[in-house]
């Protein structure tokens, strides 16, 4: 079959995400969505409808309505799970590329031209019958166009759906309306205040299981309120996944009238899951946890022990993500399979009491993040000698006489990690510890992430965190739309308009020497920053600029900038004026400006 209707999809200009890579593993995930502008969406959806018509030729409006969400909800699935942008589009070009070279039903012959060829004796109502009776024709050949398309490409459409939509497209084929009861992917959800629909939804995932021919389930994902009807169903609908091989399972309740349902045991000696996430469940662990298979665990707004941490961790001896997400109860994390390669924690809840610690100790752990708002206690890392990369982006709301000693011992036990990424939480604590005798601990960072500019208060800090990392060779910030109250007051306080941005570094240009001769790439992104937030930067960079031995590109990305300039937020293009005027330590260093333009995608200004 001729594959030419299908063409790679193409990136736009300017490459990856934008320029957004250089932040690395921590903001890459949301940066290039952000980027990748509607229109280019909706061409990309547009062009599976074309691929899709080839093989699923449908008539009338109710057809084309159905493969729309079809090519619709494809292109979701890929976009919620793809990592970069080059990744959305190779995925969504394999996946279209599979579907022309595994459709076995041949395009049909055109007309045989007539070999009288005595056009004068076709009258125009003759031409008008022959073209009726020819779309006819076109017609019955797409009908079985549909019929011939092979069950395990119908199979894989369903996957991207949910199975109220799979159901739907029994509209576009005879055969496809017994094709759903094989599929093994179920995806059920009861939107918010639809409990007055409650009995009839429980009817319907009882008639889709009942109906169901699958063999193996691979998915189960049911997403609706804690409804008494609902929990009592529950049950008998996971059983009948597990008894079916169940692969991913994602049970998310809403809570009502404070119901909470309790996880059946028979989940936890479930051998084949692979992936797990609950949320707003009862996760009480009291016999043998057998997750053998577990790669992946998801636990969010739960009740957790430590001694049912244990049984957890033990029982899954492949477990490689653990996420834990508003989670209360919890003191002490250890985990000693060297399988585990990443842990999150985010807004982990301490509790009422005061004092309240949470421990982590995994010495063959690799990727560390704590996020999320998680005040009312502190963290403490016990053993993490293997972290290659390690994120502190929680919140304590509002700030401590200690927080910034918290900040500097959580640094003195990530001094190896070669990938470090600090929130602004953790910058203004540090900025704002009055008591500076103990200096930030060396670190082997070699990739710096600084989420949020501070403004004139937070330079110094951003001096120590360099003169502690003499071997950095990429620095990456990301500036704040808007400043909060407290750094305001504060800017304002000190005196912000007298500082001067370019003696301060001058003047500290001799602790962070050893820096500049390793950084090699700076990146700022900006979401639309006012003045106040600008200035110590350009002062930075223009110091950098002149400095840094090795300094290869200066990246100053605005593409997603929310300002109300459009065009130019902030006066950008002035800004790469006044880098590109001054002379360079480094020959080879670039100064490269990504800012939006209306109407389009984002320009590039790149200058050496």
């Amino acid at each position: 079959m001729d594959n030419a209707g299908w063409r790679p999809l193409m990136p736009p200009e300017g490459g990856e995400g934008g320029g957004a890579g250089g932040a690395g593993g921590a903001i890459d995930g949301n940066d290039w969505r952000a980027q990748l502008l509607p229109e280019s969406r909706e061409r990309i959806v547009n062009k599976i409808m074309e691929t899709l018509k080839r093989h699923l030729p449908v008539s009338g409006p109710e057809g084309l309505r159905e493969l729309n969400k079809i090519a619709m909800r494809f292109e979701e699935k890929i976009y919620a799970a793809a990592v970069s942008q080059s990744d959305y589009l190779r995925k969504i070009s394999l996946k279209m590329l599979t579907m022309e070279t595994k459709s076995q039903s041949t395009v049909p012959s055109a007309s045989p031209s007539n070999s009288a060829g005595n056009s004068s004796e076709d009258s125009a109502a003759g031409k008008r019958a022959r073209l009726h009776a020819s779309n006819q024709d076109e017609s019955r050949n797409s009908v079985d166009h549909i019929s011939q398309l092979p069950d395990a490409i119908i199979l894989h459409i369903f996957s991207f759906m949910t199975t109220k939509d799979a159901i739907k497209t029994s509209v576009l084929s005879k055969r496809w309306r017994s094709t759903w009861t094989s599929n093994q992917y179920m995806s059920f959800s009861l939107p918010r205040g639809s409990s007055r629909k409650s009995k009839g939804f429980i009817n319907f995932v009882d008639s889709v299981l009942l109906r169901c021919t699958a063999i193996k389930a691979k998915r189960f994902l049911f997403d609706a309120p804690c409804l008494a009807l609902v929990q009592s169903s529950l049950d008998k609908w996971l059983q009948f996944a597990i008894e079916h091989g169940i692969e991913e399972v994602s049970v998310s309740l809403h809570y009502w009238r404070h119901k909470v349902y309790v996880l059946p045991r028979i989940l936890f000696r479930c051998t084949t899951l692979v992936s797990l996430r609950v949320s707003q469940c009862c996760f009480s662990v009291f016999g043998t946890v057998n997750w053998c298979s577990l790669k992946t665990l998801r636990i969010e707004h739960a009740e957790l022990n430590d001694d049912g941490m244990v049984r957890v961790l033990s029982g899954s001896p492949v477990l490689e993500f653990l996420e834990l997400k508003s989670c209360l109860g919890v003191k002490h994390i250890v985990i000693e399979s060297k399988s585990c390669k990443e842990l999150v924690i985010d807004s982990h809840e301490f509790g009422d009491d005061e004092g309240l610690t949470l421990k982590i100790s995994a010495p063959h752990l690799l990727k560390l993040r704590l996020l999320g708002n998680s005040q009312g206690g502190e963290f403490r890392l016990d053993d993490v000698s293997s972290l290659i990369e390690a994120e502190l982006n929680f919140d304590m709301e509002g700030f401590a006489a200690d927080d910034g000693d918290l900040v500097r011992g959580l640094l003195k036990r990530l001094h190896h990690v070669p990938k470090l990424v600090m929130g602004s939480w953790c910058l203004q604590a540090l900025s704002l510890t009055e008591a500076r005798e103990e200096v930030l601990p060396t670190l082997e960072c070699r990739h710096l992430i600084l989420l949020g500019a501070a403004g004139h208060e937070g330079v110094p800090v951003i001096a120590e965190i360099l003169e502690s990392t003499p071997r950095l060779e990429k620095l990456f910030l990301q500036m704040t739309r808007t400043l909060n109250s407290m750094t305001v007051s504060n800017a304002e306080s000190v005196g912000h308009r007298d500082f001067d941005g370019e003696e301060f570094w001058n003047s500290a240009k001799w602790r962070i020497y050893q820096c500049l001769m390793h950084l090699k790439h700076v990146e700022i992104v900006d979401h639309g920053s006012n003045s106040l937030a600008w200035e110590p930067v350009l002062s930075l960079l223009k110091f950098l600029l002149q400095n840094a031995l090795w300094l290869d590109k200066i990246v100053i990305d605005s593409t997603n900038s929310k300002s109300s300039q459009a065009v130019d937020p902030w006066g950008l293009l002035d800004v790469a004026r006044i880098l590109l005027s001054l002379p360079k330590r480094s020959p080879s260093a670039n100064v490269i400006l990504r800012y939006p333009s209306q109407g389009s995608s984002s320009k590039h200004v790149r200058k050496s």
